[in-house]
């Protein structure tokens, strides 16, 4: 994984935590795909 995507990542990682969903949302697209792993 290249340092930028990393670096976006980590960004919304944090996004997350801090209940900012929005800033997240705004870097998914329409065919965005999500994998959830475990419980």
């Amino acid at each position: 994984m290249s340092d930028f995507h990393q670096s976006i990542l980590t960004k919304a990682n944090a996004a997350i935590a801090q209940g900012d969903n929005e800033w997240f949302l705004s870097f998914c697209t329409e065919d965005t795909e999500w994998t959830y792993v475990g419980d």
